[in-house]
């Protein structure tokens, strides 16, 4: 469990889960989790379902291709102007043929509703019935970049607590990534982009002491986009949702008092995984944001090693400082 289990509220926090995986079917996935968690099955469109009126709220299915997960092809074909060219027999040809493709190598994607903490360990029962039921993660084919997203709940939402989070993560992010070891398709792919040392640097600064809107102007200056190993996007939009969108125009971000942690893999296939892993990696960040003492330490050794002109061939020693403090704080 993270340090701080309340919100701002005094209410249990709760944590958002997005597995993404292949070789289950839409249909087959929407009867798995009505079987274990009970509801009923709305089929929004062929690649759109949503679980509602479970004990835990909706849950959401979809194959990952943005313009079918809306309402289907129709909806493009009416945005460019071909609906009244075609016939409806057509329109869905075309949408079999588009999802046949996708198929390759667009994932399907379980969304949960927000859980709260106690009840964390639903992601990893669904992710076994998916397993026993043949869903394969980003290691069962090469062009699979798969990932396992964590979305949760802002304990406090000051820019206090924020810069400390992001701090502790910059701190962890190398002995995360050998932790985590996310796979290589994934990194090649710009949707982990690791942030920018000038950035790390900048938020690093102890002297570094900006006001709320400061800190979201020089995120979006440095980062100007959702491909981040932890997007800011979503938190930053729910503080500000204006200033956010007049930088990030025309993206999809779903304002929400969460962060949006996107380093894990997706191994739903692997009997050895356990979700839990991925969920205790966060918490470890949590655990260092909440130890005053050691994210000061950390935070001066780490400024001292990327100042170095060598730190590049001393990243090992940096990554077994952190592990250290890691297997302390256990």
């Amino acid at each position: 469990m993270p340090p701080i289990r309340t919100n701002a509220s005094g209410e249990t926090r709760r944590v958002g889960f997005e597995l993404e995986y292949s070789g289950l079917t839409l249909t087959k996935s929407a009867a798995l989790v009505l079987k274990k968690l009970g509801g009923r099955i709305e089929v929004v469109n062929p690649y759109h379902y949503k679980i509602r009126d479970t004990e835990l709220g909706t849950f959401t299915l979809v194959l990952d291709f943005q313009f079918l997960i809306q309402s289907g092809l129709q909806k493009w074909l009416h945005s460019v102007g071909l609906d009244q060219a075609l016939d409806a027999e057509t329109v869905r040809a075309l949408e079999r043929f588009v999802a046949t493709l996708s198929e390759a190598v667009v994932p399907y994607e379980i969304t949960t509703p927000p859980l709260p903490l106690e009840r964390v360990s639903v992601i990893e029962e669904i992710k076994e019935e998916f397993r026993r039921h043949g869903a394969m993660g980003t290691k069962a084919d090469p062009l699979y970049a798969f990932g396992f997203h964590i979305n949760p709940e802002a304990s406090r939402i000051t820019v206090d607590a924020i810069l400390r989070t992001l701090r502790a993560f910059f701190l962890l992010y190398d002995y995360l990534v050998e932790r985590i070891k996310p796979d290589m398709t994934r990194r090649l792919t710009p949707y982990i982009d690791p942030f920018e040392s000038d950035y790390v640097e900048r938020v690093l600064d102890p002297g570094y002491d900006p006001t709320m809107v400061q800190f979201i102007e020089d995120y979006l200056a440095y980062n100007p986009t959702r491909n981040r190993a932890l997007d800011l996007l979503p938190l930053l939009a729910y503080i500000d949702i204006d200033r956010v969108m007049a930088k990030m125009e025309g993206e999809k971000i779903s304002a929400r008092p969460t962060w949006h942690y996107r380093l894990p893999n997706s191994r739903v296939d692997e009997p050895e995984w356990c979700t839990c892993e991925a969920w205790n990696s966060w918490v470890l960040v949590e655990r260092l944001a909440e130890d005053e003492e050691a994210l000061a330490a950390l935070t001066r050794k780490c400024l001292l090693h990327l100042a170095s002109p060598f730190h590049f061939f001393t990243k090992e020693e940096w990554i077994a400082e952190v592990k250290a403090w890691a297997e302390r704080s256990s």
